[in-house]
């Protein structure tokens, strides 16, 4: 178990197979820094900053992120579910690949240019959220909240089981896929038939 001081700095440095759990680290920079297998469930990362970080193979879950920064940090088949993003400080240029991102909460934080792709979003938020040019292919979305949510030009190809009302969240010029894409009918009052 590797014990984080508060205030200490990590350059380049590479973290394997940690376990940290329910313990609490405030103020640590950790920059370009690789965490591959380490289980930080229910960690509290408080005031700290991953800047140039990837996190492989990780479990997340329930991570308390108060008060953090996260810039261009990517993670890979992690599970990171629970997590109320809502709660960091900053947030840039993140990216989620092949992680279970279930319940997590995005509400009101800039995404732009983010990437979920092929995840796992079964009831996460994403209420208030900017999307905008995100990449959401192939990810699941079933039971995720979109309201008022900025979607421009995102790419939610491949994506399904999402739910996403035309008239609540700006589309502008966002890509989608069929059969999928005809959920965004729902909620118009419209009446759709099969052809006879």
């Amino acid at each position: 178990m590797t014990v984080f001081e508060v205030g200490e700095e990590y350059f380049e440095q590479q973290f394997t197979n940690q376990t940290l759990t329910q313990e609490v680290v405030t103020a640590v920079t950790f920059e370009e820094c690789f965490f591959t297998g380490c289980n930080f469930s229910e960690t509290q990362f408080q005031r700290c900053i991953f800047r140039d970080c990837t996190f492989l193979n990780c479990d997340l879950s329930l991570l308390d992120v108060d008060y953090s920064t996260f810039q261009r940090s990517k993670f890979a088949q992690c599970k990171v579910i629970g997590v109320n993003w809502a709660k960091v400080m900053r947030v840039e240029r993140i990216e989620f690949h092949d992680c279970n991102l279930s319940y997590a909460t995005f509400m009101e934080l800039d995404l732009s240019r983010a990437v979920l792709s092929r995840c796992l979003a079964k009831e996460a938020t994403f209420a208030e959220t900017n999307l905008s040019e995100a990449n959401c292919t192939h990810t699941d979305f079933t039971g995720s909240r979109f309201i008022h949510t900025n979607l421009t030009r995102a790419d939610f190809r491949g994506a399904n089981n999402y739910a996403i009302a035309a008239d609540q969240n700006t589309l502008k010029q966002a890509k989608f896929s069929l059969p999928e894409a005809i959920a965004l009918l729902e909620g118009l009052d419209i009446v759709l038939e099969e052809p006879s």
